[in-house]
């Protein structure tokens, strides 16, 4: 298994799947097929399930995400509880967000919700360039 590196661009996210366990991701997700351009990214945390690091630890940094990035996301997070709650790792999240944004901070807080074994951290900021790792 190799790590996956995607650089963002304005309608895409960047994404650092790290096989050490360091898994970071974020920017504006609204790209013209979801579905297809999370199938890697799915694909990867599939394959990252049956051999992961003994820590998984996910930074979260989005300015943006259209409903269907959204559900792709939502997704990610099933698969990031299940193996939580399989014990092969211990999965703790850092999600940050825009203080103003009153939808992201719903979205977190039903992904929270729904992905309850996961250590979630959420930091609201002023500017989420600031807390985004590129």
């Amino acid at each position: 298994m190799e790590n996956l590196i995607l650089h963002g661009s304005e309608k895409t996210p960047h994404f650092n799947l790290l096989t050490n366990g360091d898994i970071s991701f974020g920017g504006v997700s609204m790209p013209e097929d979801a579905a297809d351009f999370y199938f890697k990214i799915l694909d990867w945390v599939s394959d990252y399930y049956r051999d992961p690091s003994k820590e998984t630890f996910i930074t979260v940094s989005f300015r943006y995400l259209n409903s269907a990035s959204s559900s792709m996301i939502f997704k990610m997070f099933q698969c990031f509880d299940r193996l939580q709650k399989s014990g092969k790792t211990k999965v703790k999240c850092a999600w940050y967000y825009e203080e103003s944004d009153k939808g992201m901070k719903d979205y977190i807080s039903r992904v929270m919700e729904y992905a309850e074994s996961i250590d979630f951290k959420v930091y609201p900021t002023d500017n989420i360039l600031d807390a985004q790792a590129s």
